[in-house]
């Protein structure tokens, strides 16, 4: 039996051995890690001089592994992970607070329980970071592990590894101007969309795709007009008789201080809803995450949906909470 070789492997040569490993390229690796290309370069040659193999073809562009980089590379994600989290439950059983908790939220959550959940959290980790943007970069984010947790309407139910905690279930409604309001049958969407402008959420968005691939399931085709990233605008430009919209309870919320002068009706079609998740990695950070989203359901049914029935009643029993 052949002598077994000494593992003095540095956990980061391993964490920069995945990162080269998922982008096939030094330069994007680092990139990634916050680091130098001559230091991912010089890392990977010190694990392939511990290890005793070459683990990169560098003639390959993208960078291919080596049959023994494809071995090392089915374990050494998870050990990172491993490693990762261990750092973390430590942390947790011998302080009070963590070293540092990085959130992502999409933008009308952020803007409507953020701050408060913001004030709740503040003695839970020494450093605490929240990152507003789409639900596609919360959960990028979170898959390369610069982010911890996130919330967002996409469950990503393909992606194994995860805990998921149910937040709010919200169906979507219509926004008109108020005299529009008073003109048209909403119950006839084929019509209202092929007589006024219906004013879109960029298709880049979660919210956007949702909305568009549920007008094709309703065989409705509304003409491309229009398209903004931000609520505010969008409620803006609804006020102004630009058009209508479809959008969620919590961006009304966000921009309530725009709804003056437009119409919030129910949708005429059921089965359009927003599903929002706290969504963290498995083994990660213990209870923590569970407390989170029971800390944000409490401030949605405190704060949120009270403001959200006034506005519009018929809410009430379509709002769903945890």
């Amino acid at each position: 039996m052949p002598a077994r070789r000494k593992l003095d492997c540095n956990l980061q040569w391993l964490r920069i051995f995945v990162a080269v490993s998922a982008t096939g390229n030094m330069t994007a690796a680092a990139q990634r890690l916050g680091l130098t290309q001559s230091a991912v370069s010089q890392a990977i040659r010190q694990l392939e001089d511990t290890l005793g193999a070459v683990l990169v073809d560098r003639t390959q562009r993208p960078l291919k592994l080596t049959s023994a980089g494809s071995m090392l590379q089915r374990r050494a994600a998870s050990l990172v992970e491993d490693a990762e989290a261990l750092v973390t439950l430590v942390h947790q059983a011998g302080s009070s607070k963590i070293p540092e908790l990085r959130i992502g939220i999409v933008d009308s959550f952020a803007a409507t329980v953020g701050p408060r959940l913001i004030r709740a959290l503040l003695n839970t980790a020494q450093r605490l970071s929240f990152h507003s943007g789409l639900a596609h970069d919360q959960a990028e984010g979170l898959l390369t592990r610069n982010l911890d947790m996130i919330v967002v309407g996409d469950a990503l139910d393909d992606v194994d590894g995860l805990d998921r905690y149910p937040i709010l279930s919200e169906p979507y409604v219509l926004v008109l101007p108020e005299r529009m309001a008073a003109e048209v049958d909403i119950a006839d969407l084929k019509h209202l969309a092929a007589s006024h402008a219906l004013i879109r959420f960029s298709a880049r968005s979660q919210t956007g795709d949702q909305i568009e691939r549920h007008l094709r399931r309703l065989r409705i085709k509304a003409p491309r007009l229009l398209e903004v990233d931000a609520t505010d605008s969008l409620i803006a430009m609804v006020r102004e008789g630009l058009g209508w919209a479809i959008a969620t309870p919590l961006c009304l919320l966000q921009a309530r201080s725009q709804l003056e002068g437009t119409k919030v009706l129910p949708f005429p079609s059921t089965g359009l809803l927003r599903q929002i998740h706290l969504i963290a990695r498995s083994g990660e950070y213990g209870t923590l995450p569970e407390k989170v989203a029971q800390l944000a359901c409490d401030i949605l049914r405190t704060y949120c949906v009270p403001e959200l029935t006034k506005l519009a009643p018929w809410l009430r029993q379509q709002l769903i909470v945890g």
